[in-house]
């Protein structure tokens, strides 16, 4: 009788609950791609310039402080721009997200938009002046963004929301599926930006999976629930950040003392970093 070591019987265990990974392997393995398709390569700037929206890829872990200062200041909301590899990072990440929702649309696990995104108003499609992704937008808070997709996996009733991350292999080593726990703790602006998702859509779960770029092109997925007691902290940031906006005058407490990270900080308006400066 063969003995298991527990390593083995964990990672038995886990694959057991791969929900996303076996479906789209087998796809890559049987060519199910649309024959032929293009992927468009997305000159994406290093940051968004602040339109006044709150975005769940940037701020659910930011202070209510900046938060302020990137609503009334935009102009003076300055963040470092992108150095050749995160440049040629974000091009090919852009690019695989298109080689997925390409994969994953044929084989039917995603929904194609159609119509026009209410993010950002521009008509769904894949051509030049289109948008490729499901927008979602609430006019209460102002907050809105766009997602990679709905996915319709066959052991859920209903769309799920789904989010493709690209990695540096290095980064998932040691990383195990469905890790909640590390999955907060590694990457908390992911987990805040899920999230903001999930309560953007209404959706009560979804998948969010890394795709380590080059090196076997492992992948690790991770299915995510909705954080009730996350989504209410989140909102109640957002709309207190509102009221002060409202008031003209910024949040009391201030998100850092000075130094390093006031430095670093984007919002050169705020006093501590005029301080710096001066």
């Amino acid at each position: 009788m063969t003995a298991f070591t527990p390593t083995f019987r964990r990672m038995a265990a886990q694959a057991e609950t791969l929900r996303l990974i076996p479906l789209i392997e087998n796809a890559v393995r049987a060519c199910a791609f649309p024959d032929p398709f293009t992927v468009t390569f997305r000159a994406y700037t290093a940051t968004r310039k602040p339109d006044g929206w709150f975005h769940p890829s940037t701020h659910p872990t930011m202070d209510e402080r900046k938060l302020y200062y990137y609503l009334t200041d935009p102009d003076r909301w300055v963040e470092e721009t992108f150095e050749y590899g995160p440049r040629m990072s974000v091009l090919m990440g852009s690019a695989t997200h298109e080689i997925f929702q390409n994969v994953m649309t044929e084989i039917g696990l995603l929904r194609p938009p159609k119509g026009t995104c209410v993010c950002c108003l521009r008509p769904h499609g894949h051509g030049p002046g289109q948008c490729n992704e499901w927008g979602v937008r609430d006019d209460r808070l102002k907050r809105r963004g766009h997602i990679d997709g709905f996915a319709d996996l066959p052991d859920h009733d209903g769309d799920e929301v789904f989010d493709l991350k690209t990695s540096d292999p290095r980064v998932l080593k040691n990383v195990e599926n469905n890790d909640l726990e590390l999955f907060k703790k590694k990457w908390p602006k992911y987990y805040g930006q899920f999230q903001d998702y999930l309560a953007l859509t209404g959706k009560l779960q979804g998948v969010v999976l890394f795709l380590a770029m080059s090196e076997g092109w492992v992948m690790r997925e991770f299915t995510i629930l909705r954080d009730e007691a996350y989504i209410a902290r989140l909102e109640t940031k957002y709309r207190t950040v509102l009221q002060y906006v409202d008031k003209g005058t910024p949040p009391p407490v201030a998100c850092c003392s000075g130094g390093a990270t006031a430095r670093r900080c984007p919002a050169t308006s705020c006093p501590i970093k005029i301080g710096l400066a001066a």
